[in-house]
Parts: C-alpha cells; sequence; structure tokens
C-alpha cells in the first residue's frame, strides 16, 4: 500500500509540475492502479484501491484546510470511496495487461 501511495503522490507532483490536469486528481488514482498492476507481481487488485482511498481522503481534507474552509462531513469519504472504485478498476486492468 505504501508503494501505491507513493506513486499516488508522484503522479500528483508530476501533474503539478508540468501542468497535465490528466495526471492529476481523481484520473490519477486510475493510472496509479493500472501501474500497480502491471508492476507486481501476483494479484494486486485491492492494494491500489486502498492506497486510492488513503491518498484521496488525506489530499481532500488538506485541500480544504489550506484552499477553502473545511466544514467537515461526507467529503473525504465520499473523495475516498471514488479514488477506492478508481484504483481497484486501474488494478484490474494493469492485471489484464
Amino acid at each position: 500500500m505504501l508503494a501505491g501511495i507513493g506513486v499516488g503522490l508522484g503522479l500528483q507532483v508530476l501533474a503539478a509540475v508540468l501542468n497535465v490536469g490528466l495526471l492529476g486528481g481523481l484520473p490519477s488514482y486510475f493510472v496509479m492502479g493500472v501501474l500497480i498492476g502491471v508492476a507486481s507481481p501476483g494479484r494486486t487488485i485491492v492494494e491500489p484501491g486502498a492506497a486510492a482511498f488513503v491518498l484521496a481522503a488525506i489530499g481532500f481534507v488538506i485541500d480544504r484546510l489550506f484552499f477553502t474552509l473545511y466544514t467537515g462531513g461526507l467529503g473525504p469519504l465520499v473523495f475516498g470511496a471514488l479514488g477506492l472504485v478508481l484504483g481497484v478498476a486501474g488494478g484490474y486492468v494493469g492485471e489484464k495487461l
């Protein structure tokens, strides 16, 4: 899972540096899942999903704390769930490649 978080953070930083919106945000969790699915031996469909959930939820909270007023609620869970679904989908595609 730590490798997934590292890959996800790397994609987020690369997207910010290159100013490529397709690599940042929610699409990065799918790309992270594909990369982990291809690179990791064995069945690794759930690992990128769990890493994407953690990364998305933490990223949502950090974004709200520093850039807008965070009022709580279900935002981190919803954004984390979207990251989970995209990470698992990317892991599935990566396993099939």
